[in-house]
């Protein structure tokens, strides 16, 4: 019986912990985590050399098409601001809107295009690694 009352405590006490760390007027919401493309296809495994992370902003022209490009490292996108269409070529393809996030595809050939009248503002987080290109640009035949 002590043993039951001594775990509690102790779960107690660390649940307290827990809210300890919270502070007022802070909220947290988790917005995406996949495993998965938005295509719906597994990320593949995690690179073998030292991490690098990488954060760009795009801004996006009204009526602007992407360069058919790939992508060797895993990277999410946060949509600030509009709308895009991501576009598999010779795929799928997925409109996504302010808020939402694009687990992006890695080494499958796709491209966005803003086919609205405002500019798309994107926040691309990159898992890299040094000297490892964010984006490989399709060469013209």
């Amino acid at each position: 019986m002590r043993f039951l009352v001594y775990f509690f405590s102790v779960l107690v006490a660390s649940l307290n912990l827990v809210h300890a760390d919270e502070h007022p007027g802070v909220a947290t919401e988790l917005i995406i985590r996949s495993g998965n493309d938005w295509t719906g296809s597994p990320l593949p495994p995690y690179l073998s050399d030292a991490p690098e992370v990488a954060v760009m902003k795009y801004i996006i022209p009204p009526e602007t098409a992407l360069p058919i490009h790939q992508h060797p490292s895993i990277n999410a996108a946060y949509v600030v601001d509009g709308e895009i269409t991501v576009v598999q070529e010779g795929g799928i393809q997925r409109n996504f809107k302010k808020g939402d996030v694009i687990v992006e595809m890695v080494g499958k050939w796709h491209y966005g295009v803003n086919q609205s009248t405002k500019p798309v503002e994107l926040i691309v987080f990159y898992a890299t690694t040094k000297d490892l290109p964010l984006a490989i640009k399709k060469s013209n035949p």
